[in-house]
């Protein structure tokens, strides 16, 4: 189902606050008017009636008004930072939830390394005052046709100077994008080739040279000059804008002073004009100087709704128990930007308290099977069901899955072993060591399961390693278990601690998957799924299945033999 992101999204609390920050805007906004009002009343009033009573009336008013101007400029500012920061909130869930679906697609989705980039950026602008200057824009119409209506060559002036900073604007940023594009292109480069470097490989060595570490510098100085030409025009623009403004305030002074000497307008509202032209035009000023940073909010916040649109929201997992026998039918998995299958099978059903060995040659698609049930592989086709419920609405505290590439999230090997689970007791965390055979081994271990995942863990033994990727696998009782080349770095007493806990599992009602090239890893397993170029060659009870592949071999090796003869 594809996901949009439109004010709709968001909470009715996120939406009063939007509402909050618009009302203290139209107030601050409002307050504006104390300069120009006062002013026009101290021309007016106070100098031609020579009270120094009124004088001090007004501005104790004068003073209690921008008091109370501070305080809702302040309150709209941190509205609006909350605003981003609930945008934030609320959002940066479900984009790193798309963003690891898109990394797993075949090939990765490019823009789900700027996800999380662009809600950040989102959310830095909502709280900064480029979004107070957006809010402002309305009120900068108002301002000028007030100035109209004071004085219509006033507000024509306005007009013409609110025009020219837009367009100046908008040539700086056209002159600023290509050099960005071309900073953006040289960075990429020299980034691409400092991982290539850095990567482990035979070829690390033979990159370590002169040539290499040269063209790595040019890309690098490439990249820094055009961002100091970016600079350099960006700070040209901001000062031409305010600098501009200024000088639009003073001719807005000398236009009303020559209406002041032609007795078409009076001294207060020459000085007000001033002031109110200087506050309309700020907005546009502000947006003139921050324009760059405006358009990269927008583009990412268009390249983040696109993105989430393309991944789609994830399936929310059922409620309650979940159990039964794992049920798969026409399961085909078509890689994306490809025409071809990977991987099809025709269907099985595992019962529950039964344990599945996958076999078949490597890279005959062992492994994106068992991908695939972990979810972090979607189907292109087909029903994958635990008991009545799909395998993608199976929570995913109730699937246990070790794969073949396992690696330690930071943190504590306590913490490892219960996925970093809030509601992990020790008892539950031992008893899972325990059904791998590590819990010795952790406790021998100086801080036993408080000890760290890194740097430690990159000491520890392969087998350890294997044996709390298991453990983590079999915690809190799972009713699906999915294991990768599970006896992978394991000894004799690793194997026979793996037989244990299959049994152990499948005593317990759980399914069992198990992939695997070693006859050891599949012992205890009742059925035997046989997997060749990914396609679904076999299916049913061990012995049979055995049977029959030692048969197929031998009618081959005699056919072999008999043409040699």
């Amino acid at each position: 189902m594809p996901y949009r992101i439109t004010a709709g999204n968001w909470t009715a609390k996120t939406r009063g606050l939007w509402v909050a920050a618009i009302g203290f805007g139209a107030v601050s906004n409002l307050l504006v008017l104390t300069g120009p009002i006062f002013m026009l009343q101290v021309y007016d009033r106070v100098l031609t009636g020579r009270s120094t009573a009124t004088l001090f009336v007004l501005f104790a008013l004068v003073a209690f008004l921008y008091a109370m101007m501070a305080g809702v400029d302040t309150a709209r500012a941190q509205v609006l930072s909350r605003v981003g920061g609930r945008a934030r909130h609320e959002l940066e869930q479900r984009v790193f939830d798309a963003a690891l679906r898109a990394r797993l697609r075949d090939p990765p989705d490019p823009r789900a390394s700027l996800a999380m980039q662009d809600l950040d950026m989102v959310q830095r602008v909502l709280g900064s005052s480029v979004a107070q200057s957006l809010l402002d824009l309305p009120w900068t119409a108002a301002f000028l046709v007030l100035l109209y209506f004071v004085h219509p060559l006033l507000g024509w002036l306005a007009v013409a100077g609110g025009v020219t900073l837009a367009l100046m604007a908008v040539s700086g940023h056209l002159q600023q994008r290509r050099q960005l594009s071309d900073a953006r292109y040289k960075g990429s480069a020299a980034d691409h080739l400092q991982a290539a470097i850095e990567h482990e490989g035979g070829d690390r060595v033979a990159a370590l040279t002169p040539d290499v570490f040269d063209r790595w510098r040019q890309y690098r100085h490439e990249a820094l000059s055009a961002l100091l030409r970016t600079s350099d025009r960006s700070v040209r623009s901001t000062s031409l804008a305010r600098t501009f403004r200024l000088f639009l305030q003073s001719a807005s002074l000398a236009l009303g002073a020559w209406l002041v000497l032609n007795n078409q307008l009076s001294p207060g509202l020459m000085v007000g004009a001033s002031i109110l032209l200087g506050r309309a035009l700020a907005p546009v000023e502000q947006l003139a100087a921050h324009w760059g940073t405006l358009h990269v909010a927008f583009t990412g916040w268009r390249r983040l709704d696109a993105f989430l649109r393309a991944t789609g929201a994830p399936i929310e997992p059922t409620l309650g128990e979940v159990g039964g026998s794992l049920n798969v039918r026409g399961l085909i998995v078509v890689p994306q930007g490809r025409r071809e299958a990977v991987l099809r099978l025709n269907g099985f059903a595992v019962p529950p308290g039964t344990a599945l060995g996958v076999i078949g040659s490597g890279g005959a698609g062992k492994s994106l099977f068992a991908r695939v049930l972990a979810g972090s592989v979607p189907p292109s086709a087909g029903t994958l069901r635990l008991g009545e419920v799909p395998l993608a609405r199976v929570p995913s505290k109730r699937i246990g899955y070790l794969p073949q590439r396992f690696t330690l999230l930071p943190g504590t090997l306590a913490e490892a072993i219960s996925r970093h689970d809030p509601d992990a007791t020790p008892e539950k965390v031992e008893a899972a060591a325990r059904l791998a055979g590590v819990h010795s081994a952790i406790l021998a271990l100086p801080d036993g399961y408080r000890t760290s995942t890194e740097p430690e863990a990159a000491h520890l033994p392969g087998g350890m390693m294997q044996r709390i990727g298991l453990a983590r696998a079999y915690y809190n009782d799972p009713a699906l278990v999915i294991l990768d080349e599970p006896s992978a770095n394991l000894d004799a007493d690793g194997i026979s601690a793996f037989n244990a806990a299959v049994r152990a599992l499948k005593a317990r009602g759980a399914v069992v998957v198990v992939t695997a090239l070693r006859p050891t890893s599949v012992a205890e397993c009742d059925d035997l799924l046989v997997i060749d170029n990914g396609v679904q060659t076999g299916f049913g009870p061990r012995e049979i299945i055995l049977r029959e592949m030692v048969r197929n071999h031998m009618a081959v090796v005699s056919t072999g033999s008999g043409r040699g003869g």
